[in-house]
């Protein structure tokens, strides 16, 4: 469903250029709200959601090729709260995310066909803090060697287990060309995710990787949220925007992107949720 009024005010109002468990000691600072205004709390991070994609042949390698990869492999949670970890499959493989030391492993299912992921999840509490490399032990990458199991950035990454903080880290990529719609089956622009899920009155650090060579926003007036994010330099080099917020308010926040992209479907994915429109969802 188009939104058009919200996505208009958007426009005048900001405008836009084209495994155990550890809980916290230490009482919250005061949080910011998006208006300025400071907001006394007693509010402390229950459950952190991550969420990363594997997009295939889709990072460019020092061997000039393209490879296998997942979406911010370096990420970051908190310790002593629980984690759900997702991981969106689009790639027709099986993959796996490992960290022994931890006892993190995830089974990554394959997606069923292109353009539909698989959603796999595993939820942990990380007791010991300190940068933990995880890799992927499955066959990867087809033709070129398994490369991407042995670079980091692409099937290796590393998991930062920071002190509790009153933080909250989401994890968002966008690609074109990404999304399967049965609607009209075609391949749609898409955020992956699209929905996500955050605590009330705690700041969230956003860290988008953009695939798509075109620029992308993310616009949700109703968070106070107008931001952009600049094309790709070029096929697999993703650029990288990471912004902060404080949502101080509870409910489903619709958010769109009011760059025109997806042309080449007249639009469809700036009009439909999933793609380049979803909800954030902000909890007690």
């Amino acid at each position: 469903m188009r939104r058009t009024a919200w996505v208009a005010a958007a426009l005048l109002v900001m405008g836009v250029a084209g495994c155990g468990t550890a809980g916290p000691a230490s009482p919250n600072a005061p949080a910011v709200s998006n208006s300025g205004s400071t907001t006394n709390t007693t509010t402390k991070l229950s459950m952190q959601t991550v969420a990363l994609t594997v997009l295939p042949g889709s990072r460019l390698g020092a061997d000039g090729k393209l490879h296998d990869t997942v979406t911010n492999p370096n990420f970051t949670v908190v310790k002593g709260v629980p984690v759900k970890l997702s991981v969106y499959n689009y790639s027709a493989n099986q993959y796996t995310l490992v960290n022994t030391m931890l006892g993190l492993r995830l089974h990554i299912a394959a997606a069923p066909r292109q353009g539909v992921p698989m959603i796999s999840t595993i939820t942990f509490t990380p007791t010991t803090e300190g940068a933990f490399s995880w890799r992927c032990t499955a066959s990867v990458d087809g033709h070129l060697d398994r490369w991407a199991l042995n670079h980091q950035g692409f099937m290796e990454g590393i998991m930062h287990v920071v002190p509790y903080q009153n933080k909250q880290y989401i994890y968002l990529a966008i690609k074109d060309g990404l999304h399967y719609a049965a609607a009209d089956g075609k391949l749609h622009d898409s955020y992956s995710p699209a929905d996500f899920t955050v605590q009330k009155g705690i700041p969230v650090q956003v860290t988008v990787e953009n695939f798509d060579t075109g620029s992308h926003s993310l616009t949700d007036p109703g968070l106070g949220i107008n931001e952009v994010f600049t094309g790709a330099s070029g096929a697999g080099t993703p650029s990288e925007t990471t912004f902060t917020f404080t949502p101080n308010k509870t409910g489903t926040f619709p958010w769109s992107c009011i760059i025109a992209c997806d042309t080449g479907a007249g639009g469809w994915a700036m009009m439909h949720n999933g793609y380049m429109m979803g909800d954030i969802s902000v909890t007690s």
